[in-house]
């Protein structure tokens, strides 16, 4: 499972030189990611993971923590990390994949 969705990100950019790498300021890009937890630990009480952030121009990680349910009824504890995500804010709009 995975999500798709569209990511503004923010970071230096880079100029290759023949003497080295320069830093030539701040760059702003938007592009579809595709979003993929990588890792998972964590008990009843608090689990950790994080997401990689996949796309044509960037790609990023980023750490997440929820309380998951221990219901008889409820889903595994990766099916519960994806339906916490599509809860926050930077997650409006993002599809399955």
């Amino acid at each position: 499972m995975s999500l798709r969705k569209i990511v503004e990100a923010e970071g230096p950019s880079f100029i290759q030189s023949p003497i080295g790498t320069i830093q030539a300021g701040i760059e702003k890009v938007t592009f579809v990611a595709v979003c993929k937890i990588t890792s998972i630990s964590g008990s009843k009480n608090l689990l950790d993971f994080n997401v990689n952030h996949i796309g044509d121009r960037a790609a990023f990680e980023r750490s997440y923590s929820f309380e998951p349910s221990v219901a008889d009824d409820s889903e595994n504890f990766i099916k519960q990390a994806y339906l916490y995500l599509k809860t926050l804010p930077e997650f409006s709009g993002a599809e399955d994949c």
